[in-house]
């Protein structure tokens, strides 16, 4: 089991930096292809964090190289050139990836989709990362664009609970787990199961199978959410990143995360690796 091809879909340099230092990180780790998939945002986009004057999008729309979009892809090729593993690079213009799923038929066929969670762009994020994690069946990396600094990505910690997500998540680490050298099973006020000593001994004897050696931390949530304690875990350890199912409860808009992800989408400073 192996990863080979990671997918970066980016809007900005500001912040996809983070992202594409991960891809270029990971892809080094398995002798793998990056690609960037360059996602246009013209200032007429309904993905835009605000409507522009109409004088601005006409004179936009004529301004061919010195465009909006133009001048963020210039920002993103700047870096993909000094890159230190060489990228692909497709364009797609964001309406495209989104509204036609064709974000979802890339991420389909790549090993791990990469994905920056920043405030800019904020719309267009959000569509992305709700699209890429319950349609794709593919594994998601979400990566906070600050700060960014260099990860060796050998200490993981996993959100664990037994649920199908969960499950679907590990399967996705699985690449990344192999290659740890730490890897933490956190719980959070879970009960003993039937047959077994701890919570997440199950799974901890499941990745010994695969020579994948690690530890079970049995969390008390002290009155914590779930996410806030398995957030803390994973910054007490140094977690290069934190592996959970992503759970969503409704297709609307603004009820389809859950609590937990939701809550950690919105306040993590660690790398999240989820599916659905």
């Amino acid at each position: 089991m192996s990863c080979k091809l990671i997918l970066a879909p980016v809007i900005a340099l500001d912040e996809d930096a983070a992202a594409l230092t991960a891809a270029a990180e990971i892809a080094e780790k398995f002798s793998a292809q990056p690609t960037a998939l360059i996602l246009a945002l013209h200032l007429s986009s309904t993905y835009m964090d605000e409507e522009a004057p109409l004088s601005a999008v006409l004179q936009d729309l004529a301004g061919g190289a010195s465009s909006h979009a133009a001048q963020l892809r210039r920002g993103l090729m700047a870096w993909l050139v000094r890159a230190p593993r060489p990228f692909q690079v497709r364009d797609l213009a964001i309406e495209r990836a989104v509204d036609d799923d064709k974000i979802v038929a890339h991420a389909q066929l790549a090993d791990l989709t990469i994905l920056g969670r920043a405030t800019a762009h904020d719309r267009a994020r959000q569509a992305m990362i709700e699209d890429v994690l319950f349609k794709s069946g593919r594994p998601v990396l979400l990566v906070p664009d600050r700060p960014i600094r260099q990860r060796s990505w050998e200490t993981i910690v996993i959100g664990w609970n037994t649920k199908a997500e969960a499950v679907h998540a590990v399967a996705g680490a699985m690449p990344l787990l192999k290659r740890a050298k730490r890897v933490v099973i956190a719980t959070v006020d879970a009960k003993k199961g039937e047959g077994v000593s701890a919570p997440g001994q199950d799974l901890a004897a499941y990745l010994l199978c695969h020579a994948i050696e690690a530890e079970v931390h049995n969390l008390d949530g002290l009155g914590r959410t779930e996410a806030r304690a398995l957030l803390n875990e994973a910054i007490a350890v140094d977690a290069d990143m934190l592996v959970l199912g992503a759970y969503g409860h409704s297709r609307a808009r603004e009820l389809l995360f859950g609590g937990v992800t939701r809550e950690l989408l919105a306040a993590s400073s660690i790398p999240l690796l989820m599916a659905h």
